[in-house]
């Protein structure tokens, strides 16, 4: 499930063990690794956690990781201790004030927007992009903000005559869960206007019981994304 970004120790965890269930960034990092061959330094902007660099951290030489948000930043580095990984450096501070060049600039999901002015920093960015739901269940309704999506990375690309290579591919991230209480607490966190009876209804249609010990409840989701790869002004 996409969370709001909002991280506290009970959001990390929720992410954490979607993509221990799923193999989300897994997943995705073993459609990206391919791209980074011939290529020694990657820059992870708007990071989060982390998790697509801790499986990056073993096919390319160094990664700089940075994101704006405390709470992000400290449970990257604790997972790059807990793993002993000595080839990722994290640091808390905002994308404007980058000053350096990396081979590639990673991005993804809510840090996508206007990706193009991190092309003079970088041979080649790689962006991860959600992509429009035409199914989009009801409770969208709800969301408080607004993604971006592979269809608007398309137009604006497109109006500003950037080419790029676009890869469409959807993989499983949804949310195991320990009880049903703790289903109703993530959807409320996800979408906090919710009414009980659009969360008892979404519940009683996306929730499943997986009779597993450790997290008997699971909300489906599948993630379809967009990644793109661009050329970029750095050589």
């Amino acid at each position: 499930m996409t969370m709001n970004f909002n991280w506290n120790s009970t959001t990390i965890k929720w992410y954490q063990d979607a993509n221990a269930y799923s193999g989300f960034f897994k997943n995705i990092a073993d459609l990206i690794v391919p791209r980074l061959e011939g290529y020694s330094t990657l820059c992870d902007i708007g990071c989060g956690l982390g998790l697509v660099d801790l499986e990056f951290s073993k096919n390319i030489e160094s990664i700089t990781c940075i994101d704006n948000d405390k709470e992000a930043i400290e449970s990257l580095k604790k997972s790059i201790a807990d793993r002993k990984i000595t080839n990722i450096e994290p640091y808390l501070m905002s994308s404007d004030s980058i000053d350096e060049s990396w081979d590639v600039i990673y991005i993804s999901f809510f840090g996508s927007h206007n990706m193009e002015r991190f092309l003079p920093f970088c041979k080649k960015l790689i962006a991860v992009v959600d992509k429009k739901n035409e199914s989009k269940p009801y409770i969208e309704q709800y969301r408080s903000f607004r993604r971006n999506t592979v269809e608007k990375v398309e137009h604006n690309l497109s109006f500003k005559g950037i080419p790029y290579l676009l890869t469409e591919a959807s993989f499983e991230f949804g949310q195991p869960l320990v009880s049903i209480e703790e289903a109703k607490n993530f959807i409320k966190n996800n979408y906090h206007e919710v009414s009980e009876e659009d969360l008892n209804r979404f519940l009683s249609q996306r929730l499943i019981e997986t009779n597993e010990k450790d997290y008997p409840f699971y909300i489906q989701k599948m993630k379809s994304v967009g990644i793109f790869e661009i050329e970029g002004d750095c050589i």
